[in-house]
């Protein structure tokens, strides 16, 4: 078909195939064929020959076909058996919205070829040849040529024409998709008469997996032919298949480029940009056309720092760069020298690496304000400052005993605030070694200290670049640390220890402490300067015995959180149990409220918690009152409900930290917690808590007079174990032979 273009719009029809209906009567073969010469070939009676088989093939007559070549010979068979026309002019033509499909479909395809095309042409130039480019279907994608009706333009008039073989029957462009490979197709040889005038070069095109992709030919006047076109249009091909191959490696290069998450600059031997990806241009704030550009251009080196000039391998190495628009970017690098001359240079922002690095230990807030139980008023005053801190990003101190919940308030403000998808990073200032407390906080250099990383490290505020740092019992903090963790408030910049320069950082700082900063200050353990740097948004979170109204919620939260995986019925507190609760001190506040609540379930038959299964220093604090039989309803539920109420979040108001002690001889008194001088709640006990001393011991001294000294008497007297009675005795200094002898 590759002649049927250029002959369709500029020659006319032939008296051959206007006079004779197998094409070939009405003129005489030999003066036919008498001006046609094909090199290695003197005469036109080997051409005579190919025209009388090809005319014997059309009638059905039988022949040997010694003069058509094999694959010709095939073709023919193929275009028969596919009822191509051998006569007049065949045409099929797409409609232009099915070929701009197909041009959509082939625009890699397209676009490798167009350049190398014009190329081709231009080296043939002046010519009257047409070179086509075509699908694995023969349908005209591109066209160029100088006359023929084929054009330079986009709009080329042949655009969207289909040649294959069952359309046009044997033409080198149908031959060439049907068997995969390079041919020529000369004069007669074409299945349709109406070609004979033309002769047409075709070679095949593959992509990068060898799947045939179409094919590129060239057509010409019949007597243009030479062996050195055919050669042209082969080697045309094979470019084409290899720019496809090459593009396509480009393109997945930089694909994989693009995903690696990080920068990628090439530059060459005076520092000018040769490749940089996406991510790069993104980092660096540049336009997509770089290449050639000095790499100073978009950033200088801060400091110390050489990206440039070493001659080994680097890997994971920290820099400064200052970009153009004024930007302080931290990084951390890696790089390589190119035999050629320049460096390939890989870059990652040193905030992204360290919220990866949260992400995996998984140093982010998981608590939330629904998260925090409690109906007190003092509780909802303490949420209610905390709901104002989430709201800004100021320094906030929150105060409160040991077990209050410190922490579950920090998480909250994080996730509450503008901050909640970045890094929430906790330390406590209390546990760390009084000479790693920099380190930790600021990071460190190599070589800063024995045993100190090579690469050195980053500190915790680096780590919560962008986030909010907790600093739990922040009262512990030695002084050298606290004069650091003030010019950090201060000036947003963090030194390494052992480091020279200064990096920025954007923290949130929430600090919490059980102790009384104010009294600190007075001792001089801590920093007055800091004091009031951190005293800006101060929370007081109560403890639980200035709430106890709380305790009936809290308890019966832990127990339904707890009972799911116990595998046993436990529908509640008796009325005697929850009394106990709610007489007891608290001194380890709601976390020794969650811990006893779970140890109690684990001890408990059920389905109700009684205040025999409580331990003896709880319902002792009660013990100097009538709680009459310990039965009845369970507190928030009826008797034997099966029904647990649905969870509100995880655990209530309790520090995420180990508790200290938990079941403290405390009882409950009459006391009201004062706000001492730095916030702290601190609750005034001792001669209230002496009283109930007094009290008991006189309890158990009349259940002894009362029995004779008798232990099991006065023991159930008093509503205790033997075992606790003797316990009593001891504490108290009562010895049984003195009422005994009575």
């Amino acid at each position: 078909m590759s002649s049927s273009a250029s002959a369709r719009d500029s020659r006319p029809v032939e008296k051959l195939q206007e006079d004779c209906p197998d094409g070939c009567a009405g003129l005489d073969a030999t003066e036919f064929y008498s001006d046609f010469s094909v090199p290695g070939t003197s005469h036109s009676l080997f051409w005579k020959k190919i025209y009388d088989e090809r005319r014997q093939f059309h009638r059905g007559e039988p022949a040997q076909f010694t003069a058509i070549r094999p694959h010709i010979l095939r073709s023919w068979k193929r275009s028969r058996a596919a009822k191509a026309p051998y006569r007049g002019l065949p045409s099929v033509r797409l409609g232009s919205a099915d070929l701009e499909r197909i041009i959509d479909q082939n625009e890699f395809f397209l676009s490798t070829a167009k350049p190398i095309m014009e190329e081709l042409l231009d080296n043939i130039h002046p010519t009257s040849n047409c070179i086509i480019l075509t699908d694995t279907n023969g349908v005209y994608l591109h066209t160029l040529g100088d006359d023929m009706g084929a054009g330079r333009r986009a709009s080329s008039p042949l655009r969207g024409l289909v040649g294959s073989e069952n359309i046009e029957g044997t033409t080198a462009m149908g031959l060439c998709l049907a068997e995969k490979a390079s041919t020529c197709v000369l004069g007669c040889e074409h299945y349709n008469p109406y070609f004979d005038s033309w002769s047409c070069a075709a070679a095949p095109v593959f992509d990068f997996e060898g799947n045939l992709v179409g094919s590129l030919s060239m057509t010409m006047e019949r007597d243009s032919f030479n062996h050195h076109t055919f050669g042209l249009i082969i080697s045309a091909a094979k470019a084409v298949t290899e720019q496809m191959r090459l593009r396509h490696l480009l393109r997945e290069t930089r694909t994989i480029m693009d995903l690696l998450g990080e920068a990628v600059v090439v530059l060459d031997a005076a520092d000018r940009v040769r490749v940089m990806n996406h991510y790069a241009r993104r980092m660096f704030h540049c336009a997509e056309d770089v290449a050639g550009k000095p790499f100073a251009d978009f950033a200088d080196v801060v400091g110390e720092d050489d990206l440039f000039e070493s001659e080994q391998i680097v890997k994971d190495s920290e820099c400064s760069l200052r970009l153009a628009d004024g930007t302080a970017l931290q990084c951390v690098y890696s790089s390589s020298p190119l035999p050629e001359g320049g460096i390939c240079l890989t870059l990652r922002e040193s905030r992204r690496v360290h919220k990866l690095t949260n992400r995996i230990t998984r140093a982010k807030a998981v608590y939330n304000f629904n998260d925090i139980l409690g109906e007190s008023r003092s509780m909802h005053k303490a949420l209610k400052m905390a709901h104002k801190a989430s709201e800004n990003s100021m320094t906030t101190l929150i105060l409160g005993q040991s077990g209050v919940g410190k922490e579950l308030f920090a998480q909250a403000i994080h996730n509450a605030s503008d901050r909640r998808d970045q890094p929430f990073i906790v330390i406590n200032c209390g546990t760390i070694p009084r000479d790693l407390v920099q380190s930790e906080l600021f990071g460190y250099e190599a070589g800063a200290f024995t045993g100190a990383s090579r690469q050195g490290a980053p500190g915790k505020f680096e780590l919560a670049d962008g986030g909010t740092l907790f600093l739990d019992e922040i009262g512990d903090m030695p002084l050298v640390a606290q004069v650091n963790l003030l010019r950090v408030l201060q000036e947003g910049e963090v030194t390494r220890v052992g480091g020279k320069r200064s990096r920025q950082v954007n923290v949130r700082v929430i600090a919490a402490t059980h102790r009384n900063l104010t009294q600190a200050v007075q001792n001089g353990t801590f920093r007055n300067d800091l004091f009031y740097r951190l005293n800006v948004l101060v929370i007081n979170v109560p403890p639980l015995n200035y709430r106890r109204g709380d305790v009936r919620l809290l308890a019966n939260f832990f127990l339904q959180k707890i009972t799911p995986t116990l595998g046993k019925r436990l529908d509640g507190f008796s009325p005697g149990a929850m009394h106990c609760l709610e007489a007891y001190n608290w001194p380890g506040n709601v976390r020794e409220l969650e811990n006893l609540v779970e140890r109690t379930a684990v001890m408990a038959d059920g389905p109700l918690i009684r205040r025999d299964d409580l331990p003896s220093e709880i319902w002792m604090a009660s013990s100097g009152e009538n709680l009459g039989e310990d039965l009845g309803e369970p507190f928030g539920k009826p008797v034997g409900s099966a029904v647990h109420e649905p969870f509100c979040g995880p655990v209530c108001g309790a520090d995420l930290e180990p508790a200290a002690g938990l079941f403290a001889p405390q009882v409950e008194t009459a006391t009201q917690p004062d706000i001492q001088p730095g916030g702290l709640w601190e609750s005034r006990t001792e001669p209230l808590e002496e009283s109930n001393h007094s009290r008991e011991r006189r309890r158990i001294i009349r259940a002894l007079h009362a029995s004779s000294g008798n232990v099991s008497a006065a023991a159930k007297e008093v509503g205790v174990s033997r075992v606790t009675f003797y316990a009593h005795l001891r504490r108290h200094g009562l010895s049984l032979d003195s009422f005994r002898e009575e």
